[in-house]
């Protein structure tokens, strides 16, 4: 299995907006960080962790040429706005986009894409097409065993996903211990660490490291930063077998 980092930016992307600190005007590259989003490649297929709103440019960066399953761990916009963007692969396809996400999660989606789900379909408006999916519990797809994770973000009902020995969770502050047993055994993991700083809604770089030694994978990354989070000074930081994602980074998972 083969995982890139599309994104590893928080909602409002690095660099922020008018912003002229250190980490936005910094000229290392790993400091540039689109929203976040993760591409699985395995057995041939594509899956989409996350269609964020950066989509389409993260798209072309990295020469995605085909989408076969998008799995969604929740409903806020730097999460879900780049659905959109995945209308040419229906085009080119022929077939919706089979969407995965909790029932919080896929009642949501409806909601923000109404249109995609109200009226006759004629292929002149070029309107998405979704085929959306709940997933309570591990399923089995192209060969990869993939069990949801509930976690909370702020009062959010978030999921994070397993895939045979990867994890993936970005947004959340909060998880039950009963959560926390299905990512145990994981080769590699994925956890969203936003900044330093105190947060209602997601995990600091203290609280991050602190759950990764609670799963205890061989390897883990950090992803979801905001623009306190320079990456050469996180990486000097972090203890051995934690390092700071960034975009485009890929890596092999077995």
């Amino acid at each position: 299995m083969k995982v890139r980092f599309l994104g590893t930016g928080t909602s409002m992307g690095v660099p922020l907006i008018g912003c002229r600190c250190k980490v936005c005007t910094s000229k290392d590259f790993r400091d540039k960080r689109l929203r976040s989003s993760i591409l699985i490649e395995h057995r041939g297929k594509n899956i989409l962790v996350d269609a964020s709103s950066d989509f389409r440019l993260q798209a072309l960066i990295y020469r995605i040429n085909k989408i076969d399953a998008i799995f969604i761990t929740h409903p806020h916009a730097d999460h879900v706005f780049g659905l959109d963007d995945t209308r040419i692969f229906y085009l080119r396809q022929k077939k919706p986009m089979e969407i995965w996400g909790s029932e919080f999660t896929i009642s949501n989606i409806k909601k923000l894409f109404f249109y995609a789900f109200e009226g006759k379909r004629d292929e002149r408006l070029v309107k998405p097409s979704f085929n959306l999916n709940l997933i309570e519990r591990q399923i089995n797809l192209f060969g990869l065993r993939v069990t949801p994770v509930k976690a909370i973000h702020g009062d959010m009902p978030v999921t994070g996903f397993r895939f045979n020995n990867f994890g993936y969770i970005t947004d959340f502050n909060f998880i039950e211990d009963r959560e926390i047993k299905k990512f145990r055994g994981v080769k590699t993991l994925v956890v969203g660490a936003l900044r330093y700083s105190p947060s209602i809604s997601h995990l600091t770089i203290d609280r991050a490291v602190e759950f990764v030694r609670r799963i205890k994978p061989k390897m883990a990354y950090f992803t979801h930063f905001s623009h306190e989070i320079l990456h050469s000074q996180l990486e000097k930081e972090l203890p051995e077998g934690i390092k700071p994602a960034f975009d485009g980074l890929e890596i092999e998972v077995y």
